[in-house]
């Protein structure tokens, strides 16, 4: 698996635990912030990080 995919699951991963939904959902979330996905990996933040910015932005 590419260094980015598995990047890519574990923010999907931390987003699925962190707001108590599916995986399915968890990726739905994601692919709904491709901007703060590329901006993450371009600045090298962890899966962590870049799934509490990413919660950040959805619940806004």
């Amino acid at each position: 698996m590419s260094e980015y995919l598995s990047w890519e699951a574990g923010i999907i991963d931390e987003i699925a635990a962190t707001l108590e939904v599916t995986y399915s959902d968890a990726t739905g979330i994601v692919g709904a912030q491709p901007f703060y996905m590329a901006q993450s990996w371009s600045k090298g933040m962890d899966a962590k990080a870049t799934a509490q910015k990413i919660i950040a932005e959805s619940e806004k």
